[in-house]
């Protein structure tokens, strides 16, 4: 990840391919909860529709368990 100098959209901008591999890779339920809130609060529009669909694709495993 590159460094933080406190401009949110700039870190998410510079950092989203880390954000969306936390998201879809990670396992750590706390840390894909914060991937997820960077991308919904400072990502773009395709950022918000990576998020939905692992969200979809979450619910659906739970409910197949």
């Amino acid at each position: 990840m590159q460094s933080y100098d406190g401009d949110p959209d700039q870190f998410v901008g510079e950092n989203r391919e880390t954000l969306l591999r936390i998201v879809k890779h990670g396992d750590d339920r706390f840390v894909r909860a914060l991937a997820m809130n960077a991308l919904v609060l400072y990502g773009s529009d395709p950022d918000l529709e990576d998020v939905e669909r692992e969200l979809r694709e979450a619910k659906e495993g739970a409910t197949s368990r």
